[in-house]
C-alpha cells in the first residue's frame, strides 16, 4: 500500500502594517478564490485534458468544505500549481504576517471569539489566557496572511495568501463521489490539508527563518504534552489542545522521527485530512476535531450570509422546430480560476401541462457556439465534451433529478463565461418544455450574474415564463423583455411589441412594464442596461429571497421570437 508524506511548505514573512491592500470584491461570507495556472502547465505536469477539468472541480469541492462551514466575510486567495512526477503529494507556500506582542495576538483572538470553544481558548483555563507571554525568551509571533484577515488584524483583500502544489504524476481520484479508490490518492483530502495550512493550521516552532529571531505562529500555542504543559518543540508526545492541555484531543506528528514531515500535522493513522501522511484507497475528510481547530484559529463556525444570488433559473415555453427551439442562456462571472457547478435540465412530461413536450433533448453550448455537453434521457449519460464519466448517480445525489426517464439532465462545472442550454423535441416533436439550471455551489467565487431565454412567444397559455429563485440576501435585478432589437442579430420573426410582468411566488404581479421609457426610465438608464428599442420592456427592482417569474407576451396577442433577461446587479 502506497503511503506518502506531504512535502514541507515554504514560508514567507510579511509585516502586518506593511501589507498593501488590493481593491477587490467584498466578501459577504467566507470565500476561497482559486487561481489556476494555464492548462499547458498542468499538461506538462502529466495531466490529461479530462484530468485538468476534474482537478479544478475537485479543488473547488475542497474549498466548499470550508466555505460551507465557516462564515468569516473574507476572501482567501489560493493559487493552484502542479509539478511533474511523484516527488510531491501536496505542499503549500504560505505567507505570514507578524504580530508584535502576545497581548495583541490574544486580543485579536478574544475579539473574534464567537463559539464556546473560542471562549475556552481565550479564558483563564485556555491555551491563550490573558497575562504574561507563554514564551519567555525573545521571539516573534505570526499568523498566516489569510488568518490575519479572519482575525481582523488586516483588511480583506484579493492578494495571494498562498499556493497549493500537487504532484501531477500521482495516481489521483478527483471524483467527489468516489474519493476512496484502490491505488489512488484522495485529491480533495490533500487539497483540504494544504488549504488549511494557508488558512492558519501551520507551525514554525522557533525557527528563525533567516531573521536571527525565533518565530512562532499562533497554532504553536496549541501544542501540549499535558495539563498546563506546552509542547514547544517538533518531537514526540505533543497533542492539540485549546484548554491549556486539560484535554489532549489528537496527537501531533513526530517530525523528528519522521524527517521531512510537518510538525503541525496529525500522527494518524485514522483517516483524516490533516494527517502527516496518507495511503491510497482512503477518503480523508475533515473530522470534528479538524473543525474545532479551524474554529479556534479564527474562523467563525456556521454558514455565512452570502450576498443575494440566483440559485435556480427556469423557462417554460412552447418548443417548436428549426429556429423555434427553447434557448436558455446564462452568464457566469467570477475571478480567474473560479468555477460554478450547475445542474441543467430539460423537462417535458413531468410538467403536467396540456401539450407537454413528450421527449426533450438537451445541449449545452459555450460562448463560441460549440456544443460542450448533451443529453437525451437523463438515466443514460452521453460521454463527450466536458462530460467524461457516468453522471446518473451524481444527478440523483443533487436531489433534483428529473422525475420522468424521458427527460434530460447533465452536470457541468463551468468557468466564467457565456453559456446556452438548448431544448428540442426528439425527432422534431413539439410541445411545452422547461429548461432549468440549478446552482449547486452557492459559496463559489463564481456567480450566476445574468440569465436569458429566447423562444417563440405565442398567445394564451403559450407565453414565455422565465423563473428564478433568489437566496440568502435581497438582490437588485434588471428584468428585460426584448423583441424588435433581435432583428439586427438575424433572428427571424421577432416579437414586435413585448410586454413584461414580474410575479411573486403567490402569482401576484409585483411590477409590470410595456415600453421601457414609460416608467423607471432614469433608474433603468443608470444601470446601463436600457433596451435599444423603445417598444421593448424593462424594470428594475430589489427583490427579497424567494421565487419569481418574469412573463413575456406580445401586445394585442402578438406573436414572435422574444427574449427575457434577468441581470443581477452588484
Amino acid at each position: 500500500m502506497a503511503k506518502l508524506i506531504r512535502t514541507p511548505r515554504v514560508r514567507a514573512l510579511l509585516a502586518v502594517l506593511a501589507l498593501v491592500v488590493v481593491a477587490g470584491r467584498t466578501a459577504f461570507a467566507l470565500t476561497i478564490n482559486l487561481t489556476f495556472d494555464p492548462d499547458a502547465s498542468y499538461t506538462a505536469a502529466g495531466l490529461s485534458a479530462a484530468d485538468i477539468t476534474a482537478m479544478k472541480a475537485a479543488c473547488n469541492s475542497a474549498a466548499t468544505q470550508f466555505t460551507s462551514r465557516y462564515s468569516d466575510p473574507i476572501n482567501v486567495n489560493i493559487k493552484v500549481t502542479a509539478s511533474p512526477g511523484t516527488s510531491d503529494l501536496g505542499s503549500s507556500t504560505t505567507f505570514f504576517a507578524s504580530v508584535d506582542t502576545y497581548n495583541n495576538l490574544r486580543a485579536a483572538f478574544a475579539a473574534d471569539a464567537k463559539t464556546a470553544d473560542d471562549a475556552t481558548t481565550v479564558g483563564a483555563g485556555g491555551s491563550l489566557p490573558a497575562g504574561a507571554d507563554p514564551i519567555s525568551t525573545a521571539h516573534m509571533y505570526n499568523v498566516t496572511r489569510a488568518q490575519a484577515k479572519a482575525l481582523g488584524l488586516q483588511p480583506d483583500d484579493m492578494q495571494n495568501d498562498g499556493t497549493f502544489n500537487f504532484g501531477g504524476g500521482q495516481p489521483w481520484t478527483y471524483d467527489p463521489n468516489n474519493r476512496k479508490m484502490a491505488g489512488k490518492f484522495d485529491f480533495i483530502g490533500v487539497a483540504m490539508h494544504e488549504y488549511s495550512e494557508i488558512m492558519g493550521r501551520n507551525s514554525i516552532m522557533g525557527d528563525t527563518l533567516g531573521t536571527g529571531t525565533p518565530n512562532y505562529v499562533a497554532f504553536d500555542l496549541f501544542h501540549y504534552t499535558g495539563a498546563g504543559t506546552r509542547g514547544l518543540n517538533n518531537g514526540p508526545g505533543r497533542s492539540f489542545s485549546f484548554d491549556n492541555g486539560t484535554s489532549l484531543l489528537i496527537a501531533f506528528n513526530d517530525a523528528v522521527a519522521n524527517k521531512g514531515s510537518d510538525l503541525q500535522d496529525w500522527a494518524g493513522p485514522a483517516p483524516d485530512s490533516f494527517n502527516a501522511a496518507g495511503p491510497t484507497n482512503e477518503q480523508d475528510d475533515l473530522t470534528p476535531v479538524d473543525l474545532q481547530v479551524m474554529d479556534v484559529l479564527g474562523y467563525d463556525r456556521g454558514t455565512g450570509t452570502a450576498s443575494g444570488s440566483a440559485a435556480n433559473i427556469s423557462t417554460r415555453l412552447p418548443v417548436g422546430t428549426g429556429d423555434n427551439l427553447l434557448i436558455t442562456g446564462f452568464i457566469i462571472t467570477g475571478p480567474g480560476g473560479s468555477t460554478k457547478k450547475v445542474l441543467v435540465r430539460a423537462i417535458g412530461p413531468s410538467t403536467g401541462v396540456p401539450g407537454a413536450l413528450a421527449d426533450p433533448t438537451l445541449e449545452l453550448h459555450d460562448n463560441s457556439g460549440a456544443k460542450i455537453a448533451s443529453n437525451d434521457n437523463w438515466k443514460t449519460t452521453q460521454i463527450g465534451g466536458i462530460i467524461t464519466s457516468d453522471q446518473v448517480a451524481d444527478i440523483q445525489a443533487t436531489g433534483a433529478a428529473p422525475t420522468n426517464d424521458a427527460e434530460s439532465a447533465l452536470l457541468a462545472t463551468l468557468a466564467p463565461g457565456n453559456y446556452t442550454a438548448q431544448v428540442r423535441g426528439v425527432n422534431n416533436t413539439t410541445g411545452i418544455g422547461v429548461a432549468e439550471a440549478y446552482d449547486l455551489n452557492l459559496n463559489s467565487a463564481a456567480i450566476l450574474a445574468n440569465v436569458s431565454t429566447r423562444g417563440f412567444v405565442q398567445t394564451g397559455d403559450n407565453l414565455m415564463i422565465a423563473g428564478f429563485i433568489i437566496v440568502n440576501n435581497p438582490l437588485k435585478v434588471v428584468v428585460r423583455g426584448l423583441g424588435p432589437s433581435l432583428a439586427a442579430f438575424g433572428v427571424p420573426n421577432p416579437l414586435a411589441n413585448p410586454t413584461l410582468e414580474l410575479h411573486g411566488a403567490n402569482g401576484a404581479i409585483i411590477l409590470a412594464n410595456d415600453d421601457w421609457k414609460t416608467s423607471q426610465q432614469a433608474e433603468i438608464t443608470a444601470t446601463g442596461l436600457q433596451p435599444s428599442n423603445d417598444l421593448e420592456s424593462a424594470l428594475v427592482i430589489t427583490l427579497q429571497p424567494g421565487n419569481y417569474t418574469a412573463q413575456l407576451r406580445g401586445t394585442n396577442n402578438g406573436t414572435g421570437v422574444g427574449v427575457v433577461e434577468v441581470y443581477a446587479l452588484p
